[in-house]
């Protein structure tokens, strides 16, 4: 297992789960667009560039704006180098945020909110197991 600070987020990794990231982010975090592009550049940081699917806690999240939401979107920058990702909270705000976020949005990697970790990996390890399948 491996981990590592940043600023406004906990990266780590465990071997039980290749190819896969979880991140916690600090709390009452309001993301703006800078804090945005500073959390894609802390996560290509951790993957060295390599492909991951990522579990991120929510819960932390305070707010964050359209034009942070609309980076973080974006196949070419904040969606860079994700093959999937599951969100996780139990905070009402966060979670009314990310499902409509995951609604509107629409992403184009598969991602999916969840209040149980347990449940997030699951799906993280299903997914993983479709595309692995699907490449063969």
């Amino acid at each position: 297992m491996s981990e590592k600070k940043y600023r406004y987020i906990t990266i780590s990794s465990d071997d039980s789960y290749p190819d896969t990231i979880f991140g916690i982010y600090s709390p009452k975090l309001e993301i703006d667009i800078n804090i945005a592009k500073e959390l894609i550049d802390n996560r290509l940081d951790f993957t060295q560039g390599k492909p991951v699917f990522a579990l991120i806690d929510f819960t932390n999240v305070k707010s964050v704006t359209k034009e942070a939401r609309d980076y973080m979107n974006d196949p070419i920058a904040g969606l860079k180098g994700l093959l999937g990702g599951a969100f996780l909270s139990n905070n009402v705000v966060a979670t009314l945020f990310v499902n409509l976020y995951l609604k509107v949005s629409n992403p184009t990697i598969p991602a999916r909110f969840f209040t149980s970790k347990t449940d997030a990996i699951k799906w993280l390890m299903k997914i993983k197991s479709e595309k692995q399948l699907s490449e063969v």
